[in-house]
């Protein structure tokens, strides 16, 4: 055996140390959290990425426009309250539903805003209304970290960007959910195809696509590694898996607790038909014996109609003779 070569091959190379280190300022330990507030939605890919993305940029404001059931929003408000950082966050949202999340009812409102007050009320906001009559809610310049998922026609979306960029600072990043669906009329991508040309940007295509785009001018440092890995084949490529894997183990983790409740929620039915068969037969035990006491007794009664027919009969008889 080559021992020369086979330590050669154990070795890592440059290039694997470059990748490894570049990983490491691009994966810290928050990527690797688990969230504490799971809801089904097309967003559970990329929990692992919002845990980093509020880390490094540790944005002053941050405003959601398009929140519905809460996952994306609450993942950010969860790193905001893990490091203590004096964000104030606002999710705006009418929670009616549009044509791309569906329409729906209070229920869901109530549960976000339930958690929201339980949890975070103390920097988070929930803002009922639409995004146009929103923007008079906040000053120019003052929204370091935008996320945009709203309802996704393009226009829509062009306009959701354009009207609140004056709100934007020199430092904000803008992101974008559903860059990689090219049906039902979502036009994200074209307005994505568009923008990333013109900033600083990266682009997961996995869980429906995200797309981060580094709109101010003086961006934060901690952010910029993940715009360079853009530029860089290898490095996309290994960002891209990394939080790929990491979204999949979100979505398990999500699927395993929908099928723990699911089956909780069948053996709590099947105990409360097992106790109502249960109470029922009871029941129908209880009334049998009532019957059984019932007739007991009648038998008794015919018995001493009986004795009194015969001794009746037999005085009759008696007097005949």
């Amino acid at each position: 055996m080559d021992l020369a070569g086979n330590l050669a091959r154990q070795t890592p190379s440059d290039s694997d140390m470059e990748r490894a280190s570049r990983l490491r300022a691009l994966l810290t330990p928050s990527s690797f959290w688990s969230p504490l507030y799971l809801e089904e939605s097309a967003w559970l890919d990329h929990g692992a990425f919002a845990f980093w993305l509020i880390e490094t940029v540790k944005p002053r404001s941050f405003v959601e426009l398009g929140t519905h059931g809460g996952y994306s929003y609450f993942a950010m408000c969860q790193t905001v309250k893990a490091f203590g950082l004096p964000t104030r966050c606002y999710a705006v949202d009418t929670w009616q539903g549009d044509e791309h999340a569906g329409f729906y009812g209070e229920d869901i409102y109530r549960r976000v805003n339930d958690h929201n007050e339980r949890h975070y009320a103390s920097f988070s906001r929930l803002v009922r209304c639409t995004f146009a009559e929103a923007l008079q809610h906040f000053t120019d310049g003052s929204i370091d970290l935008l996320h945009i998922d709203g309802r996704h026609f393009y226009e829509d979306v062009k306009e959701d960007y354009e009207s609140w960029l004056p709100k934007l600072s020199d430092r904000a990043v803008v992101i974008f959910h559903d860059i990689n669906v090219r049906e039902r009329g979502f036009g994200v991508f074209k307005l994505w195809e568009d923008l990333k040309t013109k900033f600083p940007s990266f682009d997961f295509m996995h869980g429906h696509g995200l797309g981060v785009l580094g709109y101010g001018k003086n961006l934060p440092a901690g952010i910029l590694p993940l715009f360079e890995a853009a530029k860089d084949p290898q490095a996309l490529i290994d960002v891209r898996q990394a939080y790929g894997r990491l979204g999949a183990a979100f979505k398990a983790q999500f699927e395993s607790q929908h099928v723990r409740e699911d089956l909780t929620s069948k053996w709590h039915a099947q105990k409360a038909r097992a106790e109502g068969l249960e109470r029922y037969t009871t029941e129908l035990t209880t009334a049998l014996r009532a019957q059984d006491h019932r007739a007991n007794a009648l038998e008794l009664e015919a018995k001493g109609l009986a004795r009194t027919m015969n001794a009746q009969i037999a005085a009759v008889t008696e007097n005949m003779i």
